[in-house]
């Protein structure tokens, strides 16, 4: 079996922190001689965790992009790799920071450290997934059975998703954070405030101003009061008018409903004892994580800490595995190669699933900005009537799309895409893929037909370091 070594950098710029992790990486094939090469990571080891810092800013919209690199160039000679040893990675913009003015052309500047970088910036439903497969959210459901609801706490926002059996079936977000109220070196002179802070000032009865001091009993109750709205948010009290004026986008569901709850983010070292130095952010994080932990998540051992709180979006975000589509694809009038797609998972195992394919396809393309591949388990030797149907709310669904990609795992592509090719108008640009398997979040990119068409090579960009969740 032939193994190949490759070093892979993640760099996640977030409101508070920037984060970058180096990796390295084993790649072998694990398919037998006589059969198509299957390139699998077998092997993941992390060999350097630069120091989380502060992400720097020029003004309250714009990233200092010099300042950023200058970082980033350090924490190359602190792990002593040069850019051009790195063969994959990632650049993640996430939380506020997203939202500047200059978010993509920094992002689009970083990439230059690494050959094959996946370059995004996540909004709030994708980061919210994001964290809680690289906490090990995501593992923790599917092996324990459980509900699970990881929220990540971040400077400026806190994402949250439910798993099911490892797949996320819900995400929301908050404009709720450790950094939302920063102060002076002394830890009790106000510097600055967001809106956000400022309506959960006005909640507990305060006004905020820059300049004023607030003493220990005055941030507690603003932290209190910021751990009950993620109660609320979770369905363990009753939802108040400041709740909604928190959300971003969306929220959870009113009955959301989760078995066990997981802690992600900065602020989650401080929600489980693990934090240092964490005055040095000279911010309102410390006393967040402490108010969640006195919290009612904690009532019922409800709570499980994650293998990863602080570098859950970071860790394993650009691991490559290398995988051939299978024989009996279908596709026309498509330009390939195509680079770096985000993947969409939907439910479709059995013709029971059928009825739900259109919503479930049009929320993904919601959750990805309406540009990512739709990857369906498929169905073991379904017959014509089960391929028609499902084409059917495939065809809707995508109808406005491009481009539209479909892979499945299972070996039905050619059928299914005869069907979707008799729906769609001639022209339309296309591409049906099998025998590939997926998981939610990877990005691919896809390479020119072979063997006359019969397969297309895919390089499948995957999160390497989502453990599984526990002590």
């Amino acid at each position: 079996m032939r193994e190949e070594e490759l070093l892979s950098v993640g760099i996640d710029i977030g409101t508070s922190t920037t984060q970058c992790v180096f990796s390295r990486l084993t790649l072998s094939n694990t398919a037998s001689a006589f059969s198509v090469p299957r390139i699998r990571i077998t092997d993941k080891k992390i060999l350097y965790r630069a120091p989380v810092r502060l992400t720097p800013l020029l003004g309250a919209d714009t990233i200092d992009a010099s300042a950023l690199e200058a970082m980033i160039r350090e924490d190359y000679r602190e792990a002593g790799i040069a850019p051009s040893d790195i063969k994959l990675g990632a650049v993640i913009i996430t939380g506020e920071t997203a939202r500047k003015a200059n978010a993509r052309a920094v992002t689009q500047a970083l990439s230059r450290f690494a050959g094959e970088f996946v370059v995004a910036t996540a909004g709030p439903a994708l980061e919210s997934i994001l964290a809680g497969r690289g906490s090990g959210a995501s593992e923790l459901s599917a092996k324990k059975g459980r509900r699970v609801l990881n929220l990540d706490i971040g400077g400026g926002t806190t994402n949250m998703a439910l798993f099911v059996a490892g797949d996320p079936v819900c995400d929301g977000c908050l404009d709720l954070g450790g950094r939302l109220l920063r102060f002076e070196s002394d830890r009790q002179t106000v510097l600055s405030f967001t809106r956000a802070m400022q309506r959960i000032a006005e909640d507990v009865g305060m006004v905020l101003r820059e300049g004023q001091r607030l003493t220990d009993a005055d941030q507690d109750r603003l932290a209190e009061r910021m751990a009950r709205i993620l109660e609320e948010a979770a369905g363990l009290r009753e939802r108040s008018a400041l709740y909604s004026q928190l959300v971003v986008e969306h929220g959870l569901p009113e009955d959301i409903r989760a078995d066990l709850f997981t802690f992600s983010g900065g602020v989650a070292d401080c929600v489980y004892g693990l934090s240092r130095n964490s005055a040095d952010f000279c911010d309102l994080g410390e006393r967040l994580g402490r108010a969640v932990a006195r919290s009612r998540f904690f009532e019922q051992e409800r709570v499980v800490r994650p293998n990863e709180t602080s570098h859950a979006t970071v860790i394993g975000v650009g691991a490559y595995s290398v995988t051939v589509s299978g024989s009996t694809i279908q596709f026309k009038n498509v330009q390939l190669p195509m680079a770096s797609l985000p993947v969409a998972s939907v439910p479709f195992q059995s013709p029971s699933d059928i009825s739900g394919l259109a919503s479930a396809i049009e929320e993904q393309y919601r959750i990805f900005d309406g540009e990512c591949a739709i990857y369906l388990q498929g169905v073991q030797s379904p017959d014509w009537s089960t391929v028609s149907d499902a084409a059917k709310e495939i065809a809707r669904a995508m109808a406005e799309h491009e481009p539209k990609v479909i892979i499945l795992r299972e070996d039905m592509a050619k059928a299914l895409g005869q069907a979707l090719g008799r729906l769609w108008p001639k022209d339309t640009p296309f591409l049906c893929l099998d025998g590939i398997e997926l998981m939610y979040g990877d990005t691919v990119d896809i390479g020119a037909p072979l063997g006359d068409g019969r397969v297309v090579p895919v390089i499948v960009k995957t999160f390497a370091f989502s453990q599984d969740a526990g002590r």
